[in-house]
């Protein structure tokens, strides 16, 4: 089943004579001899029964224990009947190799195909695509988290590749590539920080635009007061000014791919509206007047791509927010963030917010913002009241007062 011993020569060299494994003193004196001796350990063992090919793993001298410990568990997998042990040749698949493998293997919306394969290529690929899946440890997992909050990443992105590399792993467990996964008790951001809930001042937005390029300083405002995505933000095409600019239909947005797709939650074809503001509008005429668009359209254009890829802008985006004088982990969706508060305060109902924003449900809505609804508990106690204390008194009172 399992057997440990050392293929060196050590032993017979020092009984003189030819050792049989087989017999118990021979075992004896072998198993002295490897004592001493500093070659590697050797497992020989089967996965499976004697028609199973008999495979091999190494350990150096000192992981002796390591290696009697793979053999218990080979024993124990045989009186369970359960296949848990791992061949720990298996895990020698580079990860970035397995994880093509993985994508390519699931059936998904263009939308999350194309976010997934975001996440591998700019985030996960980057910190752990060279390593082979055995090598991975649990640290280089939240090495990535620590990176990318170091590097302004919104939660929801950290807990998006977060979800994808854990996906990966485990399906390698499943393959029996790995015993276990290292994604285990990870902490990761809340999907929503405060830090998100920042809300400049218009002086600040206004110097957030005019550190931008000027060619795409009309997208900040177009996430500042329509709450657009940054990928429908720069997929803004005149067309989608309606009723004289009074209010704006979005369509597409521009993936990580640098192409066009559905709107998030949306199939091809679909839209949303959302009012546009008249200060948006002024903004949007006076970058049609100096920058026009492009021959299909679109207001804003890549450097060296058709449309702006999102990482350039991101990159852009931070260098601005150090001359507007904002916090250097305010990030790009926080202009969306504090749309939604700007409309919450004022008394915007959440249902109308929920359809602009273009969520999902409106429960998404109330997860992410019921925090800001305070005022409403408020509201609510003042109107109880009042109804009660109209209702116990008297006629002639009310007449009085």
């Amino acid at each position: 089943m399992a057997s440990l011993i050392k293929k060196c020569d050590c032993a017979e060299r020092k009984a003189n004579r030819k050792l049989d494994l087989r017999s118990a003193d021979d075992r004896k004196t072998a198993e002295r001899a490897w004592g001493r001796c500093e070659h590697s350990w050797v497992v020989r063992y089967r996965l499976g029964g004697r028609d199973a090919k008999q495979q091999e793993q190494s350990y150096p001298h000192d992981m002796r224990k390591d290696a009697e410990a793979f053999i218990l568990e080979i024993k124990s997998d045989k009186v369970s009947g359960l296949r848990r042990v791992i061949d720990p040749k298996a895990g020698k698949v580079v990860f970035s190799d397995y994880a093509d493998k993985w994508l390519a293997g699931r059936v998904l919306k263009p939308n999350t195909l194309e976010r997934y394969r975001s996440y591998l290529r700019n985030h996960i690929k980057p910190a752990l695509g060279h390593l082979k899946l055995s090598a991975i440890k649990r640290q280089h997992v939240k090495d990535l988290i620590a990176k990318m909050r170091n590097d302004g990443y919104a939660p929801s992105t950290i807990n998006g590749c977060y979800a994808v590399l854990n996906s990966v792993l485990e399906e390698a467990v499943r393959d029996k590539l790995l015993t276990d996964s290292p994604c285990t008790e990870i902490e990761l951001p809340s999907a929503v920080g405060k830090r998100d809930f920042y809300v400049p001042t218009w002086a600040q937005m206004a110097k957030l635009a005019d550190a931008m390029p000027a060619d795409w300083a009309a997208a900040i405002w177009l996430m500042a007061g329509c709450g657009l995505r940054i990928g429908e933000a720069l997929a803004f095409n005149e067309d989608c000014l309606l009723f004289g600019g009074r209010r704006i239909r979005i369509s597409q947005q521009v993936t990580q791919k640098h192409g066009l797709g559905p709107l998030k939650h949306r199939e091809e074809g679909e839209y949303r509206d959302a009012p546009l503001p008249p200060f948006v509008n002024a903004v949007i005429t006076s970058h049609l007047d100096t920058h026009g668009t492009n021959p299909d359209g679109y207001l804003f254009q890549g450097r060296k791509n058709p449309y702006v890829n999102h990482e350039v802008f991101r990159v852009k985006f931070k260098a601005a927010l150090k001359v507007a004088g904002m916090p250097e982990d305010f990030t790009i969706h926080g202009l969306r963030h504090a749309y939604a508060s700007m409309q919450l305060s004022q008394g915007i109902p959440i249902t109308d917010l929920s359809h602009w924003l273009g969520h999902k449900d409106i429960n998404e809505t109330y997860k992410t913002y019921a925090h800001l609804l305070e005022e409403a508990w408020d509201r609510a106690l003042e109107v109880m009241e009042t109804a009660y204390q109209e209702a116990i008194t008297p006629v002639e009172d009310r007449a009085a007062c």
